[in-house]
C-alpha cells in the first residue's frame, strides 16, 4: 500500500507541477508590440477646427467617440512654465515671460518661437539626458559589497547630454552605445565620442568581491542584456536566463545567443573583479586615423592599450577639491571586443553546469527578423545594434516614442515603458503610438523633431483645469487626454529652480573628475562625490554614488541607480514638506533670493511681491495675493530680511512651486 500511495502522490505532484510550468515558447501569445509598425491615416473628426497636428486628430476622435470635449487651452503664463520645465528642466526667466506675454503673433507662431529657442539651448540636453540616464542605470560608483568609483563615468553622462543637444539620430545614438568602438570614424573627436558612448554597457552594479569568477562574468553579461533589451526594446529578455520566458516568446536559447555577443566583449571601467586591474578605454592608444596613400586609404587599426589606475589612495589624500586638474583626457569607461566565443547555455542559470552554445546573435524570437550573421572574428555588437536600429523593427521606435510622450504628458501611452511584453496592458492609443513612431523614423530618427511636434500640438497646450469640464466624471484618470496632467517636478528641476531663483545657479558644467575614493564595503565606503547639493551646478552634474545618495534624493523619489527606471515613482510624504520648511538648501536659497530682491530698485513692497512671484512661480501675483503678502509681512515681528525670507520660503513650500500644470 505504501509503495502504491507513494507513486500516486508522485504522479499527482508531477501533474500539478506541469500545470504551473511555462508553456512552450511557440505556443505563447505574441505581444502586441511585436506586430509590424503601421501608420494609419488620421481619423476624421467632427470638430475640424480644433486640431493643429495629426496627433490631435487621433486624440480628439477618441474623445468624440466617448462624448467628451477637450479643455480650453492653457494661458500663456502656464504654458511657458510647462514648456521651460519640460524642455530644459528650468523655470522661465523674467525675460522669457515678458517676451512671450508681449508677443503679438498668433498663438501657434508665438509658441513655436519659444519652443525652437528652448530646443536650441544647451539646457535641453541636460534635461533630456537625465531621462535616459534613469533608463540605463547610470551611476558614478559600483555599489554592492564593494563600492569603488567609476572615476570617468561622467564622460558617458556628458556624452549623453551632448547627443541630445546635437540631436544625434536615435538609431545612431543607440548604435554608438552598443558598438561605438566598432564604428568607422573620420576625426579624432568622432572616435572619442564613439568610444565614450559604450560606457552604457560598463556602468552596471556588480559584486566585485564574490567568490565565483564564472558567476561574476555571467552576471555582467546578464546586466548588459537587461539594460539593452529593456532600454531599447522594452523586453525583459533577462528573464530567460534560467528558463524559457514565462510569458513572452523568448527562449533560454535566445538568451544565450544574445549572451554570446556580450560574452565576447570586455568591460573597461577602471574597476574589476577581486582587484584584477582592467583599466579604462584609452582614447590616445586606441585611435589610429586612416592615412591616404594615392588613391587608396588604409583601414584604421586599433592599437590595444589601457591605463590601470590603482592610485586612488594617493589621489584621495590630496583633498576633495584638488583631485579634479589629475584628469587624464584620454580615459573613459567603455567596452571593447575581447576573446571571441559563443556562450554555452548555463543550465538553470548555473555557470558550472553547461550545455552546447548557440551561435552568437542567432535569435529566433517569433515575429522579429533575425539579426545579420555575425562574422567569426567579431563579438556581434555592431550587428546587434544595427538590428535594433532598423526602422522596421516593431519595438525600437515604439519604445522611445512612448518614453518621449511620457515625459511630456506625465503618463505614457503604454503604461509599462520598460516592458512591452505579453503581460503589459498595451497602449491607450495604439494607432497614435504607431503614427508617432513611424513619423520618428521618417524624420531621420530626430528626437527633437518628435518633441517639437508634440509640444506644438493642441493636445499638449490644454489647460489642467478639472472643475469646468464634465469629462472629469467620466474619465477622471484622463486616459483620453482631455486635459493636461498635473505633474510634480522631480528632485533635479526642483533643486535647479531654487538655485535659479536665488541667483546661485551656474549654467557652466563642471570639469574634471567629480567622484573619487578607494571603495569600501557596503555603506561604509570612502568613495564620495566631489560636488554636493550645496554646489551651484545643475543637479544632473552631481555625482550619483551608489549606496551613498543624499537623503533629499530619496525624499523626492530619485530612482535606485542600481536599477533600470523608465518611470519614476511619485509619492507624497511628510519629509518633502520638511525639506522646504527647514532644509538648509531651502532656507539658504530663500535668503539669497531675498538678498537680491531687497537690493532691487523698486517702487514699493507691492512691486517686490510681484517680482518675487515671477521669480519663484513664473507668473504675476494677483491683487489678492499682493494684499495677503503685505498683511503677512506686517504681522511678522522678525527683521525685514527675515520676513521676506519667510514669504519666499512659503512660496517654495506651495504646491504651485512643486508642480507643473
Amino acid at each position: 500500500m505504501r509503495s502504491f500511495f507513494a507513486v500516486a502522490v508522485s504522479v499527482a505532484l508531477l501533474i500539478a507541477t506541469s500545470a504551473l510550468a511555462a508553456p512552450p515558447v511557440s505556443a505563447k501569445k505574441i505581444p502586441w508590440a511585436f506586430k509590424p509598425l503601421t501608420a494609419k491615416a488620421p481619423p476624421t473628426v467632427a470638430n475640424t477646427t480644433w486640431p493643429s497636428d495629426d496627433l490631435d486628430r487621433f486624440i480628439l476622435a477618441d474623445q468624440e467617440s466617448a462624448g467628451l470635449k477637450p479643455n480650453a487651452d492653457a494661458d500663456r503664463t502656464t504654458l511657458l512654465r510647462r514648456l521651460t520645465f519640460d524642455l530644459t528642466g528650468l523655470p522661465p526667466t523674467e525675460q522669457q515671460l515678458v517676451s512671450f506675454l508681449g508677443d503679438k503673433s498668433s498663438e501657434p507662431v508665438a509658441v513655436a518661437r519659444v519652443v525652437d529657442a528652448l530646443l536650441a539651448s544647451p539646457q535641453f540636453g541636460e534635461r533630456w539626458a537625465r531621462h535616459w540616464l534613469d533608463v540605463v542605470r547610470y551611476a558614478d560608483s559600483v555599489g554592492r559589497t564593494y563600492n569603488p568609483p567609476f572615476t570617468y563615468a561622467w564622460r558617458y553622462r556628458d556624452y549623453v547630454i551632448d547627443a541630445f543637444n546635437r540631436d544625434t539620430p536615435y538609431d545612431r545614438f543607440i548604435t554608438e552605445q552598443l558598438a561605438g568602438d566598432l564604428l568607422p570614424y573620420k576625426t579624432v573627436e568622432e572616435r572619442r565620442r564613439n568610444l565614450t558612448a559604450t560606457g552604457m554597457l560598463a556602468l552596471g552594479s556588480h559584486d566585485l568581491q564574490g567568490g565565483d569568477q564564472s558567476q561574476f562574468e555571467m552576471d555582467c553579461v546578464d546586466d548588459q542584456i537587461d539594460v539593452t533589451s529593456r532600454a531599447m526594446l522594452g523586453l525583459t529578455i533577462a528573464c530567460a536566463r534560467c528558463h524559457d520566458h514565462k510569458y513572452d516568446p523568448i527562449s533560454t536559447r535566445d538568451y544565450y545567443a544574445l549572451a554570446g555577443i556580450f560574452y565576447s566583449s570586455r568591460i573597461r571601467a577602471g574597476v574589476s573583479y577581486r582587484g584584477a586591474g582592467n583599466g579604462y578605454v584609452d582614447h590616445d592608444k586606441l585611435i589610429v586615423l586612416p592615412v591616404a596613400q594615392g588613391s587608396r586609404t588604409i583601414t584604421p587599426t586599433l592599437v590595444p592599450g589601457v591605463h590601470s589606475t590603482n592610485d586612488f589612495n594617493a589621489i584621495w589624500s590630496t583633498g576633495r577639491r584638488d583631485i579634479r586638474y589629475t584628469t587624464d583626457p584620454n580615459l573613459c569607461v567603455g567596452v571593447e571586443d575581447d576573446e571571441i566565443a559563443d556562450c554555452e547555455i548555463c543550465i538553470k542559470g548555473d555557470p558550472h553546469d553547461r550545455a552546447p552554445a548557440p551561435p552568437r546573435g542567432d535569435l529566433r524570437i517569433p515575429n522579429l527578423a533575425k539579426p545579420a550573421k555575425i562574422p567569426s572574428k567579431s563579438s556581434g555588437r555592431l550587428e546587434l545594434a544595427r538590428w535594433i536600429a532598423t526602422p522596421t523593427h516593431p519595438l525600437t521606435a515604439r519604445v522611445v516614442t512612448n518614453r518621449v510622450w511620457q515625459h511630456l504628458f506625465g503618463s505614457p501611452l503604454a503604461s509599462t515603458p520598460d516592458d512591452f511584453g505579453a503581460t503589459s496592458e498595451g497602449p491607450t492609443h495604439p494607432e497614435l503610438l504607431d503614427h508617432l513612431a513611424v513619423r520618428l523614423t521618417k524624420n531621420g530618427w530626430s528626437i527633437k523633431q518628435l518633441i517639437r511636434a508634440i509640444v506644438l500640438s493642441r493636445t499638449y497646450r490644454l489647460s489642467a483645469d478639472t472643475a469646468s469640464n464634465a469629462a472629469a466624471k467620466s474619465d477622471p484618470d484622463n486616459r483620453l487626454y482631455w486635459r493636461a496632467n498635473l505633474r510634480r517636478l522631480e528632485f533635479e528641476p526642483l533643486r535647479d529652480a531654487m538655485l535659479a531663483a536665488s541667483g546661485k545657479l551656474s549654467l557652466d558644467p563642471p570639469t574634471g573628475i567629480q567622484v573619487a575614493g578607494i571603495g569600501g564595503k557596503s555603506n561604509k565606503t570612502s568613495v564620495a562625490g566631489l560636488l554636493d547639493v550645496d554646489d551651484a551646478c545643475r543637479t544632473i552634474y552631481l555625482p550619483v554614488v551608489r549606496s551613498r545618495l543624499p537623503e533629499s534624493y530619496g525624499t523626492f523619489d530619485f530612482p535606485d541607480p542600481c536599477q533600470i527606471a523608465g518611470r519614476r515613482d511619485v509619492t507624497t510624504v511628510a519629509p518633502q514638506a520638511l525639506f522646504f520648511m527647514n532644509g538648509s538648501l531651502a532656507t539658504d536659497c530663500a535668503d539669497r533670493t531675498i538678498d537680491q530682491l531687497l537690493n532691487e530698485t523698486l517702487a514699493d513692497d507691492s512691486a517686490r511681491v510681484r517680482l518675487l512671484y515671477r521669480r519663484l512661480l513664473g507668473r504675476n501675483a494677483t491683487a489678492d495675493e499682493v494684499r495677503s503678502a503685505g498683511q503677512m509681512l506686517t504681522k511678522l515681528t522678525s527683521s525685514i530680511p527675515e520676513r521676506w525670507s519667510t514669504l519666499a520660503q512659503a512660496l517654495m513650500c506651495s504646491a504651485e512651486f512643486r508642480y507643473v500644470r
